[in-house]
């Protein structure tokens, strides 16, 4: 149930600017943004889950970055199981190997997988039945459990709009998650991500078990999930930067906050 707000401009000196909050269950270890995986590529830094070893989120310098998102729908699974959903960021990052690039179907549950580059950015979607790429096309666009950009989505219904209306940034975030929360006096905005945090800020007026909030601390048929981090990036042709905010209160925006650099 994680959610991405993408900004897209392929004609801009970062094509790419990322606001990514990841939900999880709370009771699932993880470490925060660091070079986990050297034995595969020892650039590559990301977003470790310590229980399947693999990547929420995995970025570098030379392949920009990758984050994958659950979905619902029914998947077949082998002999009964699955593969981890956290393979496909850092294949992806690693070996630029995209689910589906082989016409075999992924052995993992379902999936949207935002892939994001200096030349634009791309969801690629698992729903048990076919893989299916949805290019990103300029502007400003939102992805969570379903179709990108789907206003019928809880989420995107409620707030892409107001993402859309807000000044996008335009580069790498100079200030944590953390700080562009709970920044004040006029030059507070620098780095341009003012308005997309006052965006997600306004979001908290919802209780954190409404469909449409985007902080979330809900539990759902398959369990208990709550947003546990906020990354903010941007992407360029020789650099991705990452910002990164643990919540200490799983859902909660405001409060004691943890931020790690990338």
């Amino acid at each position: 149930m994680c959610t991405v707000v993408v900004r897209v401009d392929p004609a801009a000196a970062w094509p790419v600017t990322m606001l990514a909050l990841r939900d999880e269950s709370p009771n699932r270890p993880w470490d925060p943004p660091a070079a986990w995986w050297p034995d595969r590529d020892p650039g590559v830094r990301g977003v470790r889950d310590q229980q399947a070893g693999g990547a929420w989120l995995a970025a570098s310098d030379r392949a920009g970055l990758a984050v994958v998102l659950n979905r619902w729908e029914d998947t077949p699974g082998v002999d009964g199981s699955w593969t981890t959903r956290g393979t496909l960021p850092l294949d992806a990052v690693v070996d630029g190997v995209l689910p589906g690039a082989a016409g075999t179907a992924p052995t993992s549950r379902a999936f949207n997988l935002v892939r994001a580059t200096a030349d634009g950015a791309e969801v690629v979607t698992w729903d048990g039945a076919a893989v299916r790429t949805t290019v990103l096309g300029p502007g400003v666009h939102m992805v969570t459990h379903g179709e990108p950009d789907d206003p019928a989505a809880p989420r995107i219904g409620r707030w892409l709009a107001a993402f859309r209306a807000a000044p996008a940034p335009t580069g790498p975030p100079a200030r944590d998650p953390s700080d562009e929360v709970d920044r004040t006096g006029p030059a507070a905005d620098e780095d341009g991500w003012g308005p997309w945090f006052d965006v997600l800020d306004g979001s908290t007026v919802l209780p954190a078990d409404d469909p449409d909030a985007i902080l979330r601390d809900t539990v759902e048929p398959e369990g208990h999930f709550a947003t546990l981090s906020i990354v903010a990036a941007a992407v360029g042709p020789e650099r991705t930067v990452l910002r990164h905010t643990r919540l200490a209160q799983p859902g909660v925006l405001h409060g004691p906050l943890t931020h790690d650099h990338a």
